[in-house]
């Protein structure tokens, strides 16, 4: 392989974790306050929104100048307007994940280390990741195709061990309050969703992008599948109870108890929650180095490394503050912002780069 590129695969497998390895474990207590009942049709209905970014996000890089979506911004927009655009897009990046590593924090802070301050737990997981991020997407990539399947497996497990404690008769009756709240909670979904569009900074480093069309649609796929396993898990064995919990499937994970040994399975979870958010700060934060690098045309992007996870350690407690913000903020306008953001952005700049380019294309052929 070449030095510093990955496979369509490769990147499939990524993707599949930066989408699930939060929403696993938040999203049933959002979808469920949102939808009540029916919180397991919500990620069916918002896998259509991760269609669409996939669809969205080849056709910008087919436009983009060598895959770059940065020079795509510059050559539709003109340096200036698109250099500033592009800073706000990288912005508009770290203001996510500054939310997601601080939600990272306080979940090991609360569950399992409440004498560790959160700065010391956040510090750590950025130095780890700021590690790999220097190694190069391959690293990432390789890493990802041994710890990924792993989470995966674990987490089915869980779901699994669970299984002798649902009650099916939790899901009904369906529809129970309209369909009203069932698009308020398809629409959160879509927020997870929509986090598909980081992988437009990421393409041009794939050998085989031509294949990535079908990894993508089966990665969205995979991801709709375990978050209705997730989901219906959850809600069959708690109920609409699961509102009430910040971490509903770390709370069934205690249910788990079998011949009175094999119990206290809440570290597997642990585990799957510290590796899931581990490979997804990551990847943003490789992203976020990478869109600076292009945007400031910086040679060698490794000097950024050590500058751009400081900025991530002060965004943490500056942009998210604890626990209840989070969650507001996913709940409420959150994920218009994030939607607005990761699709609504890139689809008007795809319609004007197309429109430019006919416009363009028309007016050398009144020439010729």
């Amino acid at each position: 392989m070449v030095q510093g590129r990955i496979s369509a695969f490769q990147l499939a497998i990524l993707m599949f974790q930066i989408i699930l390895s939060s929403s696993v474990l938040l999203m049933p207590s959002i979808s469920t306050t949102l939808s009540g009942k029916d919180m397991w049709m919500t990620p069916i209905l918002g896998s259509v929104t991760g269609y669409l970014t996939i669809w969205l996000v080849l056709k910008l890089h087919h436009l983009s100048p060598n895959g770059s979506f940065i020079k795509l911004l510059v050559g539709t927009f003109g340096k200036w307007i698109g250099l500033s655009m592009s800073v706000a897009f990288i912005i508009f990046q770290i203001h996510i994940l500054a939310i997601t590593t601080r939600d990272y924090g306080e979940f090991i802070v609360t569950n399992f280390y409440l004498k560790t301050p959160i700065q010391v737990i956040i510090g750590a997981m950025l130095l780890l990741c700021a590690w790999v991020v220097k190694g190069g997407i391959e690293v990432m990539a390789r890493t990802g195709q041994i710890f990924i399947p792993i989470i995966t497996f674990c987490t089915l497990i869980i779901c699994i061990l669970l299984f002798p404690e649902l009650n099916p008769s939790e899901i009904l009756p369906m529809f129970e309050r309209g369909v009203q709240p069932i698009m308020k909670g398809t629409i959160v979904v879509g927020g997870w969703f929509c986090q598909v569009t980081l992988i437009l900074f990421i393409l041009p480093l794939v050998k085989d992008v031509k294949v990535f069309r079908k990894w993508g649609y089966l990665t969205v796929t995979a991801i709709t599948v375990m978050m209705l396993i997730a989901n219906l898990t959850v809600f069959m064995l708690m109920g609409e109870s699961t509102a009430f919990f910040n971490y509903p499937l770390f709370t069934a994970s205690r249910y788990i108890a079998y011949a009175e040994f094999f119990e206290h399975v809440e570290a597997v979870v642990m585990m799957v929650w510290v590796l899931g958010e581990f490979f997804k700060i990551s990847f943003y934060y490789f992203v976020i180095q990478k869109g600076i690098a292009e945007t400031f045309t910086v040679t060698k992007p490794a000097i950024l490394v050590v500058p751009v996870g400081l900025l991530l350690f002060t965004s943490t407690f500056w942009l998210a503050r604890d626990f209840r913000m989070i969650g507001e903020f996913i709940s409420n306008a959150g994920t218009l912002y994030i939607i607005t953001g990761n699709v609504i952005f890139p689809f008007l700049v795809y319609c004007i780069a197309r429109i430019k380019r006919k416009i363009g294309s028309g007016q050398a052929q009144n020439k010729a």
